[in-house]
């Protein structure tokens, strides 16, 4: 009797393990002029070489399961829409950014920082860009911050 319970003891924590080797889940927190974003949102990842696309419905510190898509082997290219000021509600923001695949391994979570440079605010902040704003990225052992006017 208790050799049968320490046999499903083992088998369970080999599984456990086994499954958590083998499958890499991370939590997506977007930010978003300094709101966390928390209504639903339509992200869409892609890149170069995979097949498709991966289609992802946001909702803060949802995982992603990065172990199952071929799209989070190589950089990718996140896109989506979305409303984020609240003085304007229904101004439409288009986001398009590369990541990094090295962003979605040896972590569980993914804060992704987003300031539009049309808010006086941030403009004044950060530097001149191409874009219409900037992104930060931070990971349990890593912080891209963008670079600020001096």
């Amino acid at each position: 009797m208790v050799r049968l319970n320490l046999d499903r003891i083992l088998f369970l924590l080999l599984l456990f393990v086994s499954t958590t080797i083998y499958s890499q889940k991370v939590n997506l927190i977007i930010f978003i002029n300094d709101e966390i974003m928390t209504s639903s949102i339509g992200l869409e990842f892609h890149n170069k070489t995979s097949a498709g696309k991966y289609e992802y419905i946001y909702s803060p510190g949802r995982e992603i399961d990065i172990s199952t898509n071929d799209v989070f082997k190589e950089n990718m290219i996140l896109q989506f829409d979305a409303y984020s000021d609240k003085k304007d509600p229904t101004k439409l923001y288009n986001y398009k950014m590369l990541l990094k695949k090295e962003l979605f391994h040896d972590t569980s979570f993914l804060i992704i920082r987003i300031y539009n440079l049309d808010v006086k605010k941030y403009k004044k902040i950060f530097c001149r860009s191409k874009e219409s704003y900037v992104v930060d990225f931070h990971k349990s052992s890593l912080y891209i911050n963008t670079s600020r006017c001096k």
